[in-house]
């Protein structure tokens, strides 16, 4: 069968009306300058890709229970970014179900039909203002000024009220062309705006109309399967060809292909995770690699892997997979990792085993638990090769559910000669460590008894950060010679501590000998070295001795026994 063509117009009209998109397609992922560079080639009568539609019976559709979502026209990056199933039963004799060109039609249906709603930076997830509704306008006096500009035609989200008066531009409402029928309406449009002297703006309109309305410039292949078996396999090899979809996106196709209702079951999912204390950043990649860890399936993702009878266990024993994954996620909270303190994701997956094997969780295996996820990630166990280390790690863990101990894992060799295990020299090296998610990690190891839970903790400096600037170093008669070391140095570990989250922000920038006189400061701080100064000139005695009283405790906990 060749070809076909429709214009934009025309394909607009069947969206969730005939054309439907099938289950195994992933949600809607383009940003809004990609929207608008779509805008933009097809002005320029640039091609735009083929489409590809699957053409199915509504009858095989219903008989086989196959489930269909209907394209988002109104996005809404926190409450409507999920495509709604499609009405059941399907009442059309014939429906296309688009393989290729999702994303593409996603985009002209909410450029052309609907509104757009991303949220703005800087601003907090649960306010409902950090989402402005916004629609597509078009610079009717877009013009290219010379050849390093990338964009020809200029378009743009924005909200009604934020269009400013502005001779360079006129804004026009580009769903506003669709309601124009013929080219004599358009003529008269453009009469009634008193536009028809201005040839920039008549040129941009006319050319608009052209490619939105009168040219069919959407190219599509039908093809015709009833088995959805079939349908995945052309899916995956029109996909694969290009970096359209990830493997991840390919792979997630194929477990929704045998498991109806697998992609609400795994987005409820990371919904709740995500969202769980001060936020995390799961994706679907870590919740198919952790399904085929607990069920001791490969760990390879590949499309063999979930084939139709493992992705039947995973369906099966979702729920209890669903329950140790969220069970995890509280101990992140309560050990105090959030998102910006997180190295690897996939180094929690061996205590989502251990949960889900029925592993004994008692306060000791909960410690050990801890101090196995900040040395995997200390040691950047799951940097290289994280299958290989996964399935090393779950061969030692198989059976041992009475109790979790780090010393079981200690054996293990890892790619680049890694291992679990600590040495002096990897102890001091820590040190050298510069304030970020591995420092907060070594703290946590150094104040275990903190309800992290309970409240944030900020890793603070004790010498305050801005005490080493030029003028206060300067004026403490610090050799100029030892200022860039002592700014660098400044930032390790031997000066830092954890905070609860107000005391950090009253400490602020008090020097760190002020400070300590306040009684309460003076006995609750932890390794502080006892007589030496704690004024800012003596600070190389501070680090030095401090390092010793860090390391030591340190060593009891990392070394061997």
């Amino acid at each position: 069968m060749p070809y076909q063509k429709k214009t934009i117009l025309a394909i607009l009209q069947e969206l969730n009306n005939t054309i439907y998109l099938p289950a195994i397609q992933r949600k809607y992922v383009w940003k809004e300058e990609q929207m608008e560079k779509l805008m933009d080639s097809l002005l320029l009568g640039y091609p735009i890709g083929t489409f590809l539609f699957w053409k199915v019976p509504g009858k095989v559709i219903n008989d086989k229970g196959y489930s269909l979502y209907e394209f988002i026209k109104n996005y809404h990056e926190r409450d409507c970014a999920i495509n709604p199933h499609a009405p059941k039963p399907i009442t059309k004799e014939k429906i296309h179900a688009v393989l290729d060109g999702q994303q593409r039609l996603t985009t002209l249906f909410i450029a052309l039909q609907g509104t757009l709603a991303m949220k703005m930076p800087m601003k907090r997830w649960d306010n409902d203002n950090a989402f402005p509704k916004k629609e597509l306008y078009f610079n009717l006096k877009s013009q290219k000024r010379n050849e390093e500009e990338e964009i020809t035609y200029e378009f743009k989200f924005l909200k009604e009220e934020d269009i400013q008066k502005d001779e360079s531009k006129l804004w026009f409402k580009t769903k506003d062309i669709l309601t124009i029928k013929t080219e004599v309406e358009l003529m008269q449009f453009i009469i009634k705006n008193k536009w028809e002297n201005d040839n920039l703006i008549v040129k941009n309109i006319s050319t608009l109309y052209k490619y939105l309305v009168v040219d069919e410039i959407i190219n599509y292949f039908e093809i015709e399967r009833d088995s959805i078996d079939e349908v995945l396999d052309i899916f995956v090899r029109v996909n694969s060809g290009g970096t359209v979809l990830s493997k991840t996106d390919l792979l997630f196709s194929t477990i929704v292909s045998h498991w109806d209702n697998a992609r609400e079951k795994i987005e409820e999912l990371l919904k709740t995770i995500n969202k769980y204390g001060e936020g995390y950043r799961f994706d679907n990649d870590f919740i198919m690699r952790t399904c085929l860890f607990l069920l001791d399936f490969s760990i390879y993702l590949k499309v063999e892997t979930f084939k139709k009878d493992n992705v039947f266990k995973i369906k099966e024993r979702f729920e209890d997979i669903k329950a140790a994954i969220i069970t995890m996620v509280g101990f992140l909270d309560e050990w105090g990792f959030r998102s910006e303190n997180i190295i690897s994701y996939n180094a929690t997956i061996p205590i989502v085993y251990y949960i889900f094997m029925g592993g004994k969780l008692d306060n000791k295996s909960k410690d050990e638990l801890r101090k196995y996820y900040i040395i995997a990630q200390l040691k950047q166990i799951f940097g290289t090769a994280s299958n290989t280390a996964l399935n090393n790690i779950r061969d030692i863990m198989k059976g041992k559910t009475d109790k979790f101990e780090m010393a079981e894992l200690q054996s293990l060799r890892f790619v680049g000669d890694r291992t679990f295990q600590f040495d002096e020299e990897e102890i001091d090296a820590l040190f050298d460590l510069e304030k970020g998610a591995y420092t907060f990690m070594v703290l946590t190891l150094l104040y275990p008894n903190l309800k992290f839970a309970m409240q944030t903790f900020h890793q603070d400096h004790m010498h305050p950060y801005n005490d080493f600037k030029d003028g206060n170093l300067e004026e403490k008669k610090i050799p100029k010679e030892k200022w860039e070391k002592w700014k660098t140095d400044r930032n390790k570990l031997a000066n830092l501590q954890l905070l609860e989250g107000k005391e950090n922000e009253s400490k602020n920038d008090t020097p760190l000998a002020d400070w300590l006189k306040i009684k309460e400061n003076r006995e609750n701080v932890k390794y502080l070295p006892e007589n030496i100064s704690y004024d800012l000139k003596d600070f190389e005695t501070f680090m030095e001795k401090r390092k010793e009283l860090m390391k030591e405790e340190l060593k009891k906990i990392l070394l061997s026994k």
